[in-house]
């Protein structure tokens, strides 16, 4: 492997990094960044529980919020992504936080 230097700086080697919120491999692959993503979407819908189970809330507003807060962390950078099999786990989280 060939080692980059900077002046008199040798710059290391990552195998992985995360950069603007996105996960960066070396593979280049979308695997690692879908996963985060999914898990950092996860976290959302699991803050906004009180929202979900409010019974006074109108299954509308509960849509619109879901798209505006959880979706879109889900799908943030989604369009440096490669098609893989990966990304139809996207489809299968969103089903799962709407039953």
């Amino acid at each position: 492997m060939q080692k980059f230097r900077l002046e008199e700086t040798e710059i290391d080697e990552f195998g992985s990094f995360v950069y603007l919120g996105s996960v960066v491999s070396e593979s280049r692959g979308t695997e690692e960044d879908v996963a985060s993503r999914n898990k950092k979407a996860n976290g959302v819908f699991v803050q906004l529980y009180p929202v979900w189970r409010n019974l006074n809330t109108s299954k509308e507003v509960k849509i619109r919020i879901f798209s505006t807060n959880v979706k879109s962390v889900l799908l943030y950078a989604c369009e440096n992504w490669k098609t893989t099999n990966q990304i139809t786990g996207l489809q299968i989280f969103v089903n799962r936080c709407l039953k």
